[in-house]
């Protein structure tokens, strides 16, 4: 039993961090209607921002958690500048153009990382605070894990309130919904992709940063992170937070389970998974929202 709930405690916190780059992904293809390849490129310059502004040092907890939000924002100002200065003149493009087009733009992020931090991989020192373990009751649960179980919940009510319970939430679906109506209606949609854009962009660098103590930090970050993005917003249904939120537990826990019970399949987890779903609900766990052409919470 022991040996089974291990895994369980492993898959939900890789579940959390594959929550936290693909829900920014589908946010931004809800609301801007691209497949943002270049999503893993920011995530990338996350991790590695993490690493600079800690200098590779092991932090207290909170300086360690101050060190990740703050890279986050560094990450979405670098969005933003994106969004402003490329990516407007990429919505009008079909989506096999916009996709090639992230694509290059994932490319340079890679050659930028490659040219600053070089190829070696680095090493972003767990925090002491995270290292031990939190007793619930008979139950003892890395402490990092409790940790993203945390970040995660607290990412997930937050976007739920802020699509479904705000007035700039119901500028976002109408958006979503019909952009060129949402402009008659006078709802500002350029500052609406900025913002839900620089959103998207702060939680692939705060998953980066969160990521950044648990694996070598290296470009190629950018691409293995995005292939296993891009199948939990598949598997969700695109637009869907809900359904990437469910997706990225079900292949967190796939693999964790996998490594454990069958180490030679658990490789390619992602992959017989997204398979599976493709072959008996191609539109996704909540593909429902996609059909309609709305963002869904």
């Amino acid at each position: 039993m022991h040996n089974l709930f291990l895994p369980l405690v492993d898959g939900l916190g890789q579940g959390v961090l594959l929550f936290l780059i693909a829900s920014g992904l589908t946010l931004i293809y809800g609301v801007m209607r691209v497949l943002n390849f270049s999503h893993g490129g920011f995530f990338m310059l996350g991790a590695y921002f993490t690493y600079a502004i800690t200098r590779g040092h092991a932090l207290p907890g909170p300086a360690l958690v101050a060190a990740v939000v703050v890279a986050g924002l560094l990450t979405a100002l670098v969005g933003a500048l994106t969004e402003r200065g490329l990516f407007r003149r990429i919505y009008p493009l079909p989506e096999i153009s916009s996709l090639l087009a992230t694509f290059a733009l994932l490319l340079v992020f890679e050659g930028l990382g490659r040219l600053i931090w070089g190829i070696a991989p680095l090493s972003q020192p767990q925090s002491p605070s995270f290292l031990g373990l939190l007793h619930v009751g008979p139950v003892a649960l890395p402490a990092y894990d409790v940790f993203l179980y945390v970040v995660g919940a607290l990412v997930v009510f937050g976007l739920e309130w802020l699509v479904e319970s705000t007035e700039f939430g119901r500028m976002v679906r109408a958006t979503a919904a019909d952009r060129h109506m949402a402009a008659l209606l006078g709802i500002d949609v350029e500052r609406v992709f900025l913002v839900m854009f620089s959103l998207g962009i702060f939680l692939a660098g705060l998953g980066g940063g969160l990521v950044s103590p648990l694996v070598g930090l290296t470009p190629e970050l950018a691409v293995s992170f995005i292939i296993q993005a891009f199948a939990i917003v598949i598997v969700g249904g695109l637009g869907s937070v809900r359904g990437t939120l469910l997706a990225a537990i079900f292949f967190g826990l796939l693999n964790a389970y996998l490594v454990v019970l069958r180490p030679g399949l658990a490789d390619f987890s992602l992959y017989i998974g997204m398979g599976l779903f493709l072959l008996f609900r191609p539109q996704g766990i909540m593909g429902r929202a996609n059909r309609a052409g709305e963002l869904s919470a």
